[in-house]
């Protein structure tokens, strides 16, 4: 069995992937949202540093949603239920 905050992150990574993907936005436009560097961002989404709380947050509102949206759709992914 995993730990529970690697996998909520690697969901999460998942998740903000697919939420990208249903807006067709790229890595370049979200970077500018959030305001950082697309080599910062993508580190992020290739699991190679974990994504700060205030980033996260960022990120949930550049993607039209509450950070608790967010989370429960990386959570439902991660116990493998329907996500949008």
């Amino acid at each position: 069995m995993g730990n529970y905050g690697t996998d909520i992150q690697a969901a999460l990574v998942t998740q903000i992937k697919a939420e990208m993907a249903a807006l067709d936005m790229k890595q370049k436009d979200m970077a500018q949202s959030v305001g950082m560097q697309t080599s910062t961002l993508s580190r992020y989404l290739s699991g190679e540093r974990d994504i700060p709380m205030p980033v996260a947050f960022s990120m949930a509102d550049a993607l039209d949603l509450s950070i608790v949206e967010l989370v429960e759709r990386a959570e439902r992914r991660l116990e493998g239920k329907n996500v949008q």
